[in-house]
């Protein structure tokens, strides 16, 4: 009984991580700014900063799963 809690717990903290790191990740590819308030300029930075957090959030969760 006690193997089972201790997976679920370990698979609800998983989750919570998996979810926090992309948050974070997604927070500084803006650099905090609410996409309603960029500029042309800066929607193009972020849009390519987008894009390289989604590379960024896979490589996490292939370290994540070796590790």
């Amino acid at each position: 009984m006690d193997r089972m809690i201790q997976q679920l717990i370990n698979r609800f903290l998983g989750r919570l991580m998996n979810r926090a790191i992309d948050t974070g990740i997604s927070y500084a590819a803006r650099r905090g700014k609410d996409p309603a308030e960029m500029s042309d300029g800066e929607r193009q930075q972020a849009r390519a900063g987008q894009d390289l957090a989604k590379k960024a959030r896979k490589m996490s969760r292939a370290s994540r799963k070796l590790f």
